[in-house]
């Protein structure tokens, strides 16, 4: 195939395509996105023994502090985080998941692996292996770039 980089915003394009597979309601086990990402990210941080906090996931989702907040307490409402105050320090409140949050990140982890494995037989494993290292390399090459791009 060959692209034409000057005529269509093929970045965009793309950008969108594979959006759609995010916001596939089945993949996300009926949560949106942000908070699938705050599930997961207070999950991978609790592994490694890490607190997280509201400033972590504000930094990682790349949103405000009060789009945090907001965030937060709707999670809250739904029963998939709770809030917690550790120690001496009264004032930092540290982020945990409920029972509730983990089922789901199991289910949808169990439901992303059915799709992977179906879409890469589709693709052939040769072809899901160039994929996966070439957004590996698209990723690497873009932190490159970023460092510089908007200089000017």
């Amino acid at each position: 195939m060959d692209y034409d980089l000057g005529k269509d915003n093929l970045l965009l394009t793309t950008m969108c395509r594979a959006g759609s597979v995010f916001r596939d309601p089945h993949l996300l086990c009926g949560l949106t996105l942000p908070e699938l990402f705050t599930c997961h990210l207070i999950n991978v941080n609790a592994k490694m023994n890490k607190a997280t906090r509201a400033k972590e996931v504000s930094l990682a989702l790349e949103i405000s502090k009060p789009a945090v907040s907001k965030l937060l307490n709707t999670m809250e409402e739904k029963g998939l985080i709770v809030r917690e105050r550790r120690g001496k320090d009264r004032k930092s409140v540290y982020l945990a998941l409920t029972a509730k949050a983990s089922a789901i990140l199991e289910e949808q982890k169990a439901t992303a692996s059915v799709v992977t494995k179906r879409i890469f037989a589709e693709m052939g494993m040769e072809k899901a292996k160039e994929f996966l290292a070439n957004m590996t390399l698209f990723y690497d090459c873009y932190k490159k770039v970023e460092a510089t791009l908007w200089e000017n």
